[in-house]
Parts: structure tokens; sequence; C-alpha cells
């Protein structure tokens, strides 16, 4: 295959991979701020730490004690498992300190999807320029992976005034928080096509 065949491809792989990702509107805790390219490798080893540090975890509690169930009775079955979601709670907690007051997280609403997200604009915020990089933490409502950590470039600027806001692709994320906004997103969106909307006029 040719590069100019190759390029194709990927370029439909990509184009799929984008209209197959669910992407949402949130209101969530996050920080997106100015990055030089300098500053890139040292997000990079952090990023790829995580990574190593979250598939430990996966290694460590991937025994399903249910699978066990002829062997233990279902009171140990559930007092085991009961241990290795609390020891995941706890891995999650001590992550989550020993970043505390490292980097503020302010509550925005952004849409996103585990491409990349969009953040609306804020009177505090850094003026953007198209192809800049961008230090990116957002912190999702999941027990297993909280905080997403990534490296963002700038692909567009809204500045219409109708929807003012800034798009971020992610050029480095790991593959584990790629997944973790992926349920997110899927569980958000299930869980807004069941909630009842109480449309009130207070009129």
């Amino acid at each position: 295959m040719g590069d100019s065949e190759q390029l194709k491809a990927a370029e439909i792989r990509s184009g799929r991979e984008r209209r197959s990702s669910v992407r949402v509107r949130s209101r969530l805790p996050c920080a997106v701020e100015p990055m030089t390219r300098e500053e890139i490798p040292d997000l990079e080893a952090h990023i790829l730490d995580l990574a190593v540090m979250e598939s430990e975890g996966v290694m460590h509690d991937a025994v399903d004690w249910r699978d066990h169930a002829e062997d233990l009775s279902p009171e140990m079955v559930y007092v085991l498992n009961e241990l290795r979601a609390l020891r995941q709670q706890v891995g999650e907690i001590q992550r989550l300190v020993e970043r505390y007051n490292e980097i503020e997280l302010k509550r925005r609403w952004i849409e996103i999807n585990d491409q990349g997200l969009w953040i609306s604009t804020d009177e505090s915020d850094h003026p953007w320029q198209n192809g800049q990089f961008a230090s990116v933490h957002i912190q999702i409502p999941s027990i297993q992976t909280p905080e997403v950590v990534a490296i963002g470039r700038v692909i567009r600027i809204d500045d219409d005034g109708e929807r003012d806001g800034t798009a971020f692709e992610f050029c480095n994320i790991s593959q584990s928080h790629k997944q973790a906004i992926s349920r997110y997103a899927l569980r958000r969106e299930r869980q807004m096509a069941r909630s009842v909307r109480l449309d009130v006029n207070f009129g």
C-alpha cells in the first residue's frame, strides 16, 4: 500500500473513530493551561507513569472472586470483592491527595469525548491560538479514574458571540483515560435519556 493510500485509510479510520465517539456536555472541575514545547516531555512522562500505576492496579485487582464461588462461601466472596473495591478507592484517594494544591480545578462547562474537548470561554482564560499546546486536567465522576490528564492542542477557536469557546484535540493521553472518558460519556448519555426533566414556568 502506497503512502497516499495509507494516509487516506488513516483519515477514514480517524473519521470513523470521531463519529463513533460519544460527546457529552457537562459542567466538570477542570484546568486547561498553556504549555511550551519544552514542557511537553515532563507531562508525557507523568501521563506514562499514571498509565503504569493504573495498569498495575488493574493487574492486582483483576480477580473477580465470584469466579471462585464453588470454592468459597457466598459471604467470603462478598467480603473479598468489597475489599478489592475499597483498595481501588483508597488508591484513587491517594492520587487525589498527592495532586491536591498542585493544580486548581475550576468547574466549567465543557464538551468532551475520548478525542478531545471544547471548553467555554471565561474572562480569566489565556488568549489561545491555533496549534498551541495545553495541559489538560479533568475530574470526571468515576471511582476508578477520577482525574484525566492529557496534552491538548488547539484546533479551533469559536468567538462569534453565540458560542464562544476553544476546541482541543488530545495529542497525548493514556488508553485507560480515553476509556474512562468513553465510559463516563456513555453513562451520562444513558442517564440523560432516563431522566425526567421538569419544565417549570415561573411566569
